[in-house]
């Protein structure tokens, strides 16, 4: 039987612009496209415009062409006022800039769908230069608009996309330890990229350095800044993103930076990198390492318990889970006194420490006749908040509805 065909789309999302790239379960490589046929401008403007005579919407290049046209109002910077919860007016009616948000991705998903056949889309990876909790917020919103399920919407930061990336490439390029310059005319941002090869799964680090701002001959000052990184590493590759790298600047530097490695300029890094997620994630492509970076979970939570008389552990959540979308639920039955006991365990020990939490003013029932629900939902990587609810059970013994919140740390 022929295997099932599906879809997988890594999204780089800012405020000025949007890149999509796919794959498919048969075309593994990730590419990147263009919203104008033939085009190798990959760069969509995140801009939406809806039609004066037709009052369909447009977006990216075409909406800036209507409003130059008088053929519409665009609107642009959709990410930035989204979190400002700006909204505009349009033909009389009142837009949430969040909801011109939702209807550009829209657009984009569909953008990468027309490339091809219809098939399922597997997985949509959105990748942000920081993730924080109202840029989550706002995502959230646009993610119950889109025609894809929640399940199969993950979101990553720059650095994560990065790690995918590099370590995806072939011919050499990741034998050794890579790195990335990013440079968008301001400070230049440094990420170094190393591993322990003698661990199963390979662990892998990203150091990040500020190498400061690049004096008015930016190609000798950048000379300067390339061997105090690189000092006594061994790099295979480097990669340099931003509009900041372009033009014909670099002379003696590009000679510095490829002494002994090999160097490449390309703006559609991250959304490649989130593609490749996708298929990681869904189990599409093999993969042997293992990051923890600011954004991921620090410890797992699980609670021992008794299913199909056989004792084991339910984890609640896992280290390694992006916080900002872990969480777990469960309902278990209570037996014995009031409280419940957590395990808490570093991914990097075989010891847990256990943390019990009294179940206060739980009304008094046998053993066995109480139905808690249990829900763990992150507040950062190293705390999570439990929140644990009385459900009774059935008729006998009627719910109370008490509510008991607690907040579990590591250091």
């Amino acid at each position: 039987m022929a295997e099932e065909q599906k879809l997988y789309i890594g999204i780089d999302l800012n405020d000025s612009y949007a890149m999509v790239s796919f794959a498919t379960t048969t075309h593994q490589e990730p590419e990147t496209v263009s919203s104008v046929a033939g085009s190798e401008i990959f760069q969509i403007p995140l801009a939406v415009c809806m039609a004066e005579a037709s009052g369909q919407w447009v977006y990216g290049d075409e909406a800036i062409r209507f409003e130059k046209a008088d053929m519409g109002k665009c609107e642009g910077h959709l990410l930035t006022r989204s979190l400002e919860r700006d909204y505009t007016i349009i033909r009389d009616q009142t837009y949430e800039i969040r909801s011109l948000l939702a209807v550009f991705i829209k657009k984009i998903l569909l953008l990468a769908g027309k490339l091809g056949p219809k098939i399922e889309i597997g997985k949509v990876v959105f990748t942000f230069r920081k993730l924080s909790v109202p840029l989550m917020e706002v995502m959230e919103y646009v993610f119950e608009q889109l025609p894809v399920p929640r399940k199969k919407i993950t979101v990553m930061d720059y650095m994560k996309s990065f790690y995918y990336y590099a370590l995806n490439q072939k011919d050499g390029l990741a034998i050794h330890d890579i790195a990335m310059y990013q440079y968008y005319g301001k400070s230049m941002v440094c990420w170094y990229l190393s591993r322990g090869k003698q661990s199963r799964p390979q662990l892998v680090q990203i150091l990040e350095t500020d190498c400061g701002y690049l004096t008015e001959d930016k190609d000798a000052s950048f000379s300067e800044i390339i061997p105090k990184v690189f000092e006594k590493r061994i790099i295979s590759s480097v990669y340099l993103v931003g509009e900041g790298f372009e033009g014909e600047w670099m002379k003696h530097s590009l000679r510095v930076l490829c002494q002994g490695r090999r160097a490449f300029l390309g703006k559609n890094l991250f959304s490649k990198g989130a593609c490749y997620a996708a298929e990681i994630l869904d189990g599409i492509l093999p993969w042997n390492y293992a990051y923890m970076g600011e954004n991921e979970m620090k410890f797992n939570i699980s609670l021992k318990v008794r299913k199909d008389n056989e004792m084991a552990f339910h984890t609640l959540i896992s280290a390694g889970e992006n916080w900002y979308e872990a969480k777990g639920i469960c309902e278990v039955i209570l037996d014995g006194p009031g409280e419940i006991d957590f395990w808490i365990q570093m991914p990097n020990s075989r010891e847990a420490r256990i943390e019990s939490l009294e179940l206060t003013n739980l009304p008094s029932r046998p053993p066995k006749t109480t139905r808690l629900r249990i829900q763990a939902k992150p507040a950062s990587d190293r705390s999570v908040k439990l929140t644990i609810r009385d459900l009774g059970l059935g008729e006998f013994f009627k719910a109370s509805d008490k509510v008991w919140e607690y907040v579990m740390k590591v250091d």
